[in-house]
């Protein structure tokens, strides 16, 4: 290589990486409060694969990022459908939920 020759320049986007990594972090650290959880999660990977920019390749970091996010999303959505199942299995339907919730709360109104 000669030496006054210089390096293509990195097109990939530092500061959607950076992006990335505190989202993912964000998502997986509230992965039990599922809005958070997905808003940060979807949002972490969709700047993880937009920090690329020009290049072919992701960095280390946006990686990082990327895999985590998913993580937590698919964590938060795991836990989200288990709630359902336990209470389909405790009450036998939705709407057996929905009225004896409907009873507690009449129960506990103030008059």
């Amino acid at each position: 290589m000669e030496p006054n020759s210089q390096m293509p320049a990195d097109k990939r986007s530092l500061p959607m990486t950076t992006a990335a990594i505190v989202l993912s972090i964000a998502a997986a650290s509230t992965v039990c409060c599922f809005y958070s959880a997905f808003l940060c999660g979807i949002l972490g990977i969709i700047f993880a694969l937009l920090s690329k920019g020009g290049e072919r390749t992701m960095s280390k970091n946006a990686k990082a990022a990327l895999y985590v996010s998913i993580a937590a999303v698919v964590t938060s959505a795991v836990l989200l459908a288990g709630s359902f199942g336990m209470l389909i299995m405790q009450y036998g339907s939705f709407e057996a939920f929905w009225k004896a919730y409907m009873e507690m709360a009449e129960s506990l109104a103030v008059s």
